[in-house]
């Protein structure tokens, strides 16, 4: 199996997994950086870093410059927290892509 198939499959079983559990306000998902590391180190096929570096460069998760975490301040706990912000519109793009039948 292709490095690029098993990225792929994991961000849309996470994504799956997070629907109806996880906020979402627009086209983006706010997940806890605890839960979606997590859920990362379920499969370690290569480092979690890793994955999230390819995600964010696929535009799969919104996050600043220097990381890949954002930090959304919560106004229930009026605590800033770290949060992964999935890409909602980048997600169904690619998953249409990816199951595409380029033979119809």
């Amino acid at each position: 199996m292709k490095l690029i198939d098993l990225v792929t499959q994991e961000f849309f079983a996470i994504v799956e997994h997070l629907t109806g559990k996880a906020k979402t306000q627009g086209d983006q998902m706010m997940v806890s950086s605890k839960t979606f590391y997590a859920l990362l180190d379920k499969n370690l096929y290569i480092k979690r870093n890793e994955k999230l570096a390819i995600y964010k460069k696929l535009n799969l998760i919104i996050c600043n410059a220097n990381g890949f975490t954002s930090v959304i301040y919560d106004k229930e706990t009026k605590k800033s927290k770290r949060t992964i912000i999935i890409n909602i519109g980048a997600y169904k793009l690619l998953k249409a892509i990816y199951e595409a039948n380029i033979n119809d």
